[in-house]
């Protein structure tokens, strides 16, 4: 019998804070991980482990990698993107927040070589054009794409 397929599922974190009338988010630089090196990602990424749920999985990530505690209910779901991506097949679960405990710090030095405030409208251009695409559907309250077929 053949092997069934298994697609992936990863969960991002788009963390924002509001100054001077203005929305920011904070972006990490990844480093050394062999995907989308030397290109910022959305705050937080991460795998989820056997039997965790998809917000226990953001929180943990959120602690991994930014060192910062989100609670359940400071977590807002913006959109799945089905994204068929040079390094897989993948379901991308995306949440927000503006809530936080903590100061924000590189946790994991090996993957992340810089953690900055944006300007939500003014993104680096090293960025991955599926982390833009997050970022719009969370300004744009859209819930739902596909990329990459």
């Amino acid at each position: 019998m053949q092997e069934r397929f298994m697609l992936k599922c990863a969960v991002f974190l788009i963390l924002t804070k509001k100054e001077n009338n203005k929305e920011y988010v904070l972006l990490q630089k990844r480093y050394n991980t062999g995907v989308l090196d030397n290109t910022f990602d959305v705050s937080v990424s991460g795998h989820l482990e056997n039997n965790e749920s998809l917000e226990d999985a953001m929180i943990r990530e959120t602690k991994e990698e930014i060192g910062v505690s989100i609670q359940k209910e400071d977590l807002n779901f913006v959109s799945i993107m089905h994204a068929n991506v040079s390094y897989g097949d993948y379901i991308f679960v995306v949440f927000s927040s503006n809530k936080y405990n903590g100061k924000e710090q590189i946790m994991e030095k090996d993957k992340c070589s810089e953690l900055k405030w944006f300007d939500i409208n003014e993104l680096p251009k090293d960025m991955d054009e599926t982390r833009k695409i997050m970022i719009e559907n969370y300004k744009n309250k859209n819930n739902y794409n596909e990329y990459g077929f």
